[in-house]
């Protein structure tokens, strides 16, 4: 009887010359030395290149030991036929595929924030933007729960803030880049819109103590990545991880990174995680501004430093919360208010004089007392100095000077703040006022029409928009602003905007109108059940467009009273040139004392 036939299928093969056997257990014993390993490296602090370089090698083996496997089994006598060198080398590029789509899948932003092939865009951005010039997009949060948002926006804005202290980089600032977030734009469309060559992205992952963040810096020009790195660390060593990011940066852009002026470092910097947590929750809320946003940000800022007394980055936040809160709030007296962010941006210096968050805020309380403007602009300067691309230092430095009546630098200064920060809705709101006091009516309006193109019920920009053409005398084009601005500032002022055009156009009693908006208090508009969306620094402008010069008059010195640098920018409008020579509007002036940037001109002979 003849021998039994052996059977040579593939499969057959591969169970008699074992080779599942050694696969298997070679993928366990390299599991296991790569665990190992990862906890020395952690431990001992050993560079990322330790634990990628022990994978690729061991990855590379695994073909090995299985060749090795397949020739070895039956004493070497078999030979692999083509069919089964196909079936192994399918197997090894099927299990490559899916390793490489689930590494992509869990650390790289959503295609939403990221391009991860060069796009098929016409680049555009490099024909505008300096080489050395990049935007932070607000790192995705991976982390699977969306409360630590918060989380991952803070850690994009503070390596943002170590890259915006770089005076030979220009840094697009934060309300600018994140204002694409959640957006499918590509890399390029974004680069284009804030005028930079160069975007950096990444993801965060949380996970109790420990935090995994990818970073990659993309060429807008080509779409290429120019460099990319992850990092896996302890939580506490979350700052040295920013730095290292920035360092990166600055290394390929060939700029020397003056990471020292960061909120969080050097003798202020927060080693108490939870007060650091607290920080950025707070950081995030005053960004939203808001009446109820600010006052969240106060309580997560005052918390932090009760937690940690010795973190400057909570008191900077609480003086820069402060200092803007009274313009949205009338809950705390504005005087108190300023008084406030003064005593918490002094702290903040005491712990750390590096922080241009203390300055600006200083600066910005400063401004409000007509003898310390040049101790203000001092301030503003010095926060400017320590962070070239702070946005919000060059945008208070530019309402400083309008309100101190040099309109040119004014200009200038919000024109910068502008270049840093293209998609902010408060800057384009203290831009076009700009204008405004420059007489510059069509440009004010243009230049909030693209503001509301992307944040289309932001009152600021509805005001400002509606009063260019309440200035221009095109009353019609301004009613439907008007009456959006009208809507998103004060509901309970209703038809406020109607019955304000109806007085303007002769289709009611002017002076009724102007004798009810006269009487109505100093910062009703903060009050949402007053009846009046109208801000006291266009009431006594509106005023005179009605014919009411004695109101505007006596308006005007009611405002002068209010220390919220209302009545400084309302006698920089034009439309104010009829009472400006009037003994009481000079005397407005000097109590306010500033200058009038008109009366030169006006009141000349």
């Amino acid at each position: 009887m003849p021998p039994e036939r052996e059977d040579q299928s593939p499969w057959a093969k591969l169970r008699r010359r074992k080779v599942g056997q050694w696969g298997i257990l070679y993928a366990a014993g390299a599991w296991g030395f790569l665990q190992g390993l990862e906890y020395v490296t952690d431990t001992f602090h050993w560079p990322d290149v330790v634990q990628q370089s022990a994978t690729l090698a061991l990855l590379i083996g695994l073909p090995v030991v299985l060749v090795v496997a397949w020739y070895h089994g039956d004493q070497g006598r078999q030979r692999v036929s083509a069919v089964e060198l196909t079936i192994i080398t399918l197997l090894f590029l099927v299990g490559g595929g899916i390793f490489w789509l689930y590494d992509r899948a869990s650390d790289t932003p959503p295609p939403a924030a990221a391009v991860l092939a060069p796009p098929a865009v016409t680049p555009r951005a490099s024909a505008v933007a300096s080489d050395r010039s990049i935007a932070v997009l607000p790192f995705v949060n991976m982390s699977g729960d969306p409360d630590n948002e918060y989380f991952s926006d803070g850690i994009s804005e503070e390596i943002l803030n170590v890259l915006a202290g770089t005076p030979e980089l220009r840094v697009a600032a934060r309300t600018s880049s994140f204002s694409f977030k959640g957006k499918a734009m590509e890399v390029p469309e974004i680069a284009d819109a804030l005028k930079v060559r160069m975007v950096l992205e990444g993801s965060v992952r949380r996970q109790g103590d420990k935090v995994r963040i990818t970073a990659q810096l993309i060429d807008a020009q080509d779409g290429f990545h120019v460099w990319s790195q992850t990092y896996d660390r302890k939580l506490e060593d979350i700052f040295a991880i920013q730095d290292e990011i920035a360092r990166a940066i600055g290394e390929e852009l060939k700029v020397k990174i003056a990471g020292s002026a960061r909120a969080g470092k050097g003798a202020g910097a927060t080693p108490n995680l939870a007060s650091h947590d607290l920080y950025l929750r707070g950081m995030a809320l005053w960004h939203t501004r808001g009446e109820q946003q600010l006052w969240d940000a106060i309580a997560a800022f005052e918390e932090a430093a009760a937690l940690d007394p010795r973190s400057a980055q909570a008191f900077a936040g609480l003086a820069l919360a402060y200092s803007v809160v009274g313009s949205y709030s009338a809950r705390v007296p504005f005087d108190e208010t300023l008084a406030r962010a003064r005593n918490a941006a002094e702290m903040a210096l005491a712990l750390d004089p590096t922080l241009p968050e203390a300055y600006a805020a200083l600066g910005s309380v400063a401004g409000t007392g007509g003898d310390r403007r040049s101790t203000s602009v001092a301030l503003l300067e010095r926060a400017v100095d320590l962070r070239p691309s702070f946005a919000t230092a060059h945008q208070w430095l530019g309402t400083l000077l309008v309100t101190s009546g040099d309109l040119a630098g004014g200009l200038a200064s919000l024109e910068r703040a502008t270049m840093v920060d293209p998609r902010s809705p408060i800057i384009a709101d203290n831009h076009a006022k700009v204008l405004l006091s420059l007489g510059r009516n069509d440009e004010a309006r243009a230049r909030c029409l693209q503001a509301l193109d992307f944040a289309p019920t932001f009152a600021g920009c509805l005001r400002n928009a509606s009063m260019a053409g309440l200035f221009s005398g095109d009353f019609e084009a301004a009613r439907p602003l008007l009456e959006r601005f009208v809507s998103a500032e004060n509901p309970s002022a209703g038809a406020q905007a109607t019955e304000l055009l109806d007085a303007l156009t002769g289709r009611a009693d002017r002076h009724a109108f102007a004798r009810r908006l006269a009487d109505f208090p100093i910062n009703s508009d903060l009050d949402r059940g007053s009846g009046n969306a109208l801000p006291g620094d266009v009431v006594p402008a509106v005023l005179m467009l009605l014919g009411e010069r004695e109101l505007a008059l006596d308006y005007l010195e009611r405002l002068a009273g209010v220390p919220n640098g209302y009545a400084e920018w309302t006698i920089t409008l034009p439309v104010l040139d009829p009472i400006r020579c009037e003994p009481r509007f000079v005397a407005v002036v000097e109590r306010l004392k500033t200058t009038d940037p008109h009366a030169a001109k006006v009141c000349a002979g």
